[in-house]
């Protein structure tokens, strides 16, 4: 299969790469829209291309199920281990399809483009045919291949994840310019943070390509329990640091003089 869950395929994250599963999802507000389960990717070309938002536990009222969001619509938090993604509103996420591992089908893509790119009440309905209908002019339906040219759209674009952290690039060479600090974050992110794993790779599988690795459902979940419960760790620690530092302050502001 040419799109495939994470967890299922032979690839896995750069060492390094922050690993977004099970991270919670939010808008700009600070409300909880849901959280990662998965990563969605491109074997043939590994790219990330999807996040897979379980919309179980929100605060929008939204439908609890799953659905697919196209990677370059969602943004680190600055801070803090959150996924934000900014310019999708409520009902859109309503209007999107279920999400199934077993159809991943261009067609399935089509409908969540035209969904999310009814960005803006302006938009007329006639815009709105003519952008869902060149969308699906750039999809091959035959052999469920793909135009590289579809997933060249803003949408897909896996730099805008990471926008808000370019101060974390680690290990800068001396004298380099900005516009070589942001070319080598480039190159590091221009896969989607993905690498082969040789050790779960099918050696049966056509050569360029990934196979799928055989995992059942039980082991799955329980690797998706781990993370959200690694993540849930990591922010009571944080804010419990952080809470720390305000005591601290507040301490010290109190032993000075008054006047």
């Amino acid at each position: 299969m040419r799109l495939q869950e994470l967890d299922r395929s032979d690839f896995e994250i750069v060492k390094g790469e922050p690993d977004i599963r099970g991270w919670d999802v939010k808008n700009t507000s600070g409300q909880k829209i849901g959280e990662v389960e998965e990563l969605i990717l491109d074997a043939s070309e590994k790219k990330v291309r999807y996040m897979v938002v379980d919309l179980d536990d929100n605060q929008l009222k939204l439908n609890h199920r799953k659905v697919l969001v196209p990677i370059g619509l969602a943004e680190l938090d600055e801070r803090d281990d959150d996924v934000l993604i900014p310019n999708v509103a409520p009902q859109q996420f309503n209007e999107l399809p279920d999400y199934d591992r077993n159809q991943l089908t261009p067609d399935v893509e089509r409908r969540i483009f035209s969904t999310l790119d009814r960005r803006t009440e302006s938009t007329t309905v006639r815009e709105a045919a003519e952008k869902t209908a060149a969308a699906s002019r750039k999809m091959k339906k035959q052999n469920d291949e793909m135009d590289p040219d579809f997933y060249r759209h803003e949408y897909y674009n896996v730099d805008n994840l990471y926008k808000n952290r370019l101060h974390e690039i680690r290990t800068p060479k001396k004298n380099e310019s900005e516009f070589e600090r942001g070319l080598r974050l480039w190159e590091r992110r221009s896969e989607g943070g993905i690498i082969a794993d040789e050790s779960r790779r099918d050696t049966n599988a056509p050569q360029g390509e990934a196979g799928y690795r055989d995992i059942d459902e039980q082991s799955r979940m329980e690797m998706i329990k781990n993370r959200r419960e690694n993540y849930r760790q990591r922010r009571y620690t944080d804010e419990e640091r952080r809470q720390g530092r305000k005591e601290n302050v507040s301490d010290r502001d109190s032993d000075l003089p008054n006047g």
